[in-house]
């Protein structure tokens, strides 16, 4: 059961946002804050899978797949904004099949209130759907090919039709594949994008209108001493475009990010030995050439951003040349400006991982990491102002989820250990 709460209303309740909320100084949102961190969930065992959404009016979908004997439960809760989490409701169960692992779960929630979950079980992608008014279908395998998917990420428009990505091992060789569904559970046929030969993982961005992008790494040499980003297009309700080349061969190009603004312009980040790059396609262009954004020592994975203007945030870790340690940086582009000088965050463990999220309207964008020791650090740039990082939580796990909503509201979750082996429970801090 998840243990109620109650969070303090946000002195911007009342504003109405615009794209104009981009010129607004921070100062404007000094009420703003985080909340003391609350435990959402008594316990769960160790190993459970959760994914966290939240849609454009703050409404949030928690999805969970906790093992037990024989298989996994599925299990939803939701929270309103500005109230508190409803009991957790389970909505598919396996108990005779001796299933217990679930992988790349994922969560969405649309602006009328519909939902999806996602993931990866036995080889199958499950897909289940909610109706606006609440109601669960029985979920369907979207996809069960031969070999074992793997990197699965899904994302969703508006309306809630969706974009399912992943790398599929065969005989060959490893492919990237993808498949849609509309919100009222018309699902499409697997589509191939890359060739046989070693592609890594994919990355895929959904707008609101239903367009999307998958962007992956492809070896252009037997043996993988070379390497370019890959990326195919689909326009809402239309065909995948063709595989296209996103950046020059390289000799080392790894970990893609795309992000997509609401005109389907496109940007894609990845990193090149020591340094993260960046790339932009114009919607129905053609990708422009590269820039270096970072040249710092690169140790943890990037991830991008866009507001539906075209405002860029990217984020990363890095060896901090001025002392050693790791550091979290972070740069942003303004739409129709060049990038930034990358910004230091703030110190970072060693194995760190950057969670960035960013709202919609352009009002929030948020940086989530564990540094060294118990706690959790967030990083918060209101508009396209300045960044302010702080202390939002404590315990001795990592960071795992971050989601930003539009009116500048963020939520941080977080699992801990408890007094019960293998156990954990949730914890969670908003900024409103």
């Amino acid at each position: 059961m998840i243990a109620s709460r109650r969070f303090r209303m946000s002195a911007l309740g009342g504003i109405i946002f615009s794209l104009a909320i981009l010129a607004i100084p921070s100062g404007a949102f000094a009420a703003a804050s985080w909340s003391p961190e609350a435990i959402i969930s008594a316990s769960q065992p160790s190993p459970t899978p959760s994914a966290f959404a939240v849609n454009s009016t703050g409404n949030e979908l928690w999805v969970a797949a906790p093992p037990v004997v024989g298989g996994y439960l599925v299990q939803v809760a939701q929270r309103s904004f500005g109230g508190t989490w409803s009991p957790q409701t389970t909505i598919f169960s396996v108990t005779n099949r001796f299933i217990t692992t679930v992988t790349g779960l994922s969560a969405s929630i649309g602006a009328n209130n519909s939902a999806s979950a996602t993931w990866l079980s036995s080889g199958s992608i499950m897909l289940a759907l909610r109706s606006p008014s609440g109601t669960w279908q029985a979920p369907v395998a979207i996809s069960t090919g031969v070999g074992s998917p793997s990197g699965l990420v899904v994302k969703t428009d508006a309306q809630s039709n969706g974009v399912a990505a992943w790398s599929q091992m065969t005989a060959a060789g490893s492919v990237v594949e993808a498949v849609t569904w509309t919100a009222s559970g018309v699902v499409g046929n697997v589509v191939q994008f890359s060739g046989l030969g070693q592609s890594g993982l994919p990355d895929l961005a959904v707008n609101e209108a239903g367009t999307a992008v998958v962007v992956w790494p492809m070896a252009t040499t037997l043996g993988g001493s070379s390497y370019q980003v890959e990326s195919a297009t689909r326009s809402a309700g239309g065909s995948w475009s063709a595989a296209t080349a996103a950046s020059p061969v390289l000799s080392q190009a790894s970990g893609p990010r795309v992000a997509l603004d609401g005109s389907g312009n496109a940007t894609v980040v990845w990193e090149a030995s020591t340094t993260v790059n960046a790339a932009t396609r114009p919607v129905g262009g053609a990708w422009g050439s590269p820039r270096l954004i970072e040249t710092a020592g690169i140790v943890g994975p990037d991830s991008i951003a866009s507001d539906t203007s075209g405002n860029l945030t990217a984020a990363w870790a890095v060896n901090d040349p001025t002392n050693g340690s790791v550091a979290v940086h972070a740069a942003t582009r303004p739409a129709g400006s060049p990038w930034g000088a990358p910004a230091s965050l703030g110190p970072c463990a060693s194995t760190c991982v950057p969670n960035l999220a960013a709202s919609r309207d352009g009002s929030i964008a948020v940086v989530g990491w564990s540094p060294s020791g118990p706690s959790v650090n967030a990083a918060v740039r209101l508009g396209l102002g300045t960044w302010s990082s702080t202390v939002v939580g404590s315990g001795s796990a990592k960071l795992t989820y971050l989601v930003a909503g539009n009116n500048a509201f963020a939520s941080a979750v977080w699992p801990v250990g408890i007094q019960v082996k293998y156990h954990l429970a949730l914890k969670q801090s908003d900024y409103r």
